[in-house]
């Protein structure tokens, strides 16, 4: 193996350039991993908060449909829970025609 040759010294100033040049996308690639994990966590956030939706979703049938999803379980819960609002809509409805 040839013994190492020292650099000349126009060489210097351009590999110290190369040398700044490979340090700087470092940072930049530590930030946008930093705002990926981010991201996936929101992400996985809304999954979770749509996790009831989706059962319900599966249960009656709709599972492209997230919107109906929805619909079905408003009403559910407005006709299982609060039969009382309903009867008070109701009468205010006939009061008024």
């Amino acid at each position: 193996m040839p013994p190492c040759r020292p650099l000349r010294p126009s060489a210097k100033p351009v590999r110290a350039s190369w040398m700044s040049e490979t340090g700087k996308p470092a940072p930049c690639v530590a930030a946008l991993k930093a705002e990926r994990a981010s991201l996936a966590a929101k992400g996985r956030q809304a999954e979770v908060e749509a996790a009831p939706i989706r059962y319900v979703a599966e249960l009656i049938g709709a599972d492209a449909d997230s919107e109906r999803a929805i619909r079905w379980l408003i009403a559910l819960m407005v006709l299982c829970c609060d039969p009382l609002a309903i009867a008070l809509t109701a009468a205010a409805s006939a009061r008024r025609s």
